[in-house]
């Protein structure tokens, strides 16, 4: 057969015969494959032959094989398929997502240190979809996704919580915040057991953060007497700000309060010894099929909540 020189005008109905019968090292089956008759797919890939001027196929009385030249095209055409289905689905998911509505809640921490920023991100890649950011007591969050009132809820993982999927999105370490005249702000890291002399500001008892501390905290001190206790991150890092005492918070939460109020004299140091961390998820439906804007969401918390 003479090679051709010429441009080739090969379809895609003729690359997907070609693709079938290189696969399936069968006529027959390919033609099955593609609800074809044998001698329709045949003449596809003859045509396709005649147009490229060469064999791609050497047939045998019991199977197709792919000529050095049919070989050396077999990855173009799959590739081409690939994008081509790639393409497709992207397509197809941003129509999915015109004018498309996604509820979620979190806890008031989460939702005011880390959700501002990462909605702002998502949305700037998805404008199309309004989320609807319900900022609620941790306690009630699994509550809300049974009852359907929001499509998800991002909360620190609870173990005790097993009739919802959870879906994990961070990881975060809990850190001491210090003024910058403390001496511990000159460390690179700090113990937990060198704390139990320094005056704490710690949230109140019912919070999944200050059971987090006194399980942790506990080894060394028994009888915990906080200096402070109070109710709201913002309030912590204040006093912290002026010298009443040292914090321990989740890192995303001390970045947030810093960045909104450059003037706060707050160093932050790493604690080990052990290093605590929390798991960030999302909490939806076990069965309920996920939206393509609930997903797209959780791969963007993913990406994002990190450089937060």
């Amino acid at each position: 057969m003479p090679f051709k020189l010429a441009t080739s005008h090969l379809s895609l109905r003729q690359l997907r015969a070609f693709l079938a019968v290189a696969q399936e090292s069968s006529m027959t089956r390919a033609a099955t494959r593609l609800h074809l008759t044998p001698s329709a797919l045949s003449m596809l890939v003859r045509g396709m032959e005649d147009d490229l001027g060469m064999r791609l196929f050497e047939r045998t009385t019991r199977r197709v094989v792919l000529t050095d030249a049919g070989k050396q095209f077999l990855p173009t055409v799959e590739l081409v398929f690939q994008q081509l289905d790639s393409g497709i689905a992207s397509l197809q998911q941003s129509q999915r997502m015109k004018a498309a509505q996604l509820r979620v809640a979190a806890s008031p921490l989460l939702a005011s240190a880390l959700f501002p920023k990462v909605i702002a991100s998502f949305r700037s890649q998805h404008p199309q979809v309004t989320v609807v950011l319900m900022d609620a007591p941790v306690d009630s969050l699994s509550d809300l996704v049974r009852r359907g009132d929001v499509d998800m809820a991002v909360c620190t993982a609870n173990s005790d919580v097993t009739d919802l999927s959870a879906h994990l999105l961070y990881v975060d370490k809990l850190m001491l915040a210090c003024h910058i005249d403390h001496p511990l702000a000159q460390e690179r890291e700090v113990s937990w057991q060198s704390l139990v002399d320094e005056p704490l500001i710690l949230m109140r008892h019912g919070s999944g953060l200050r059971s987090l501390v006194d399980k942790t905290i506990f080894k060394w001190s028994k009888h915990l007497q906080p200096a402070y206790e109070v109710s709201q991150v913002a309030t912590a890092l204040g006093l912290v700000s002026e010298g009443e005492g040292v914090s321990i918070l989740p890192s995303y939460a001390i970045s947030r309060a810093k960045a909104a109020a450059q003037a706060l004299s707050i160093a932050t140091v790493a604690l080990v010894r052990p290093v605590v961390e929390r798991e960030i998820v999302a909490l939806m439906p076990v069965n309920a099929e996920s939206s393509v804007e609930a997903n797209a969401l959780i791969e963007h918390f993913k990406k994002h909540a990190g450089k937060y």
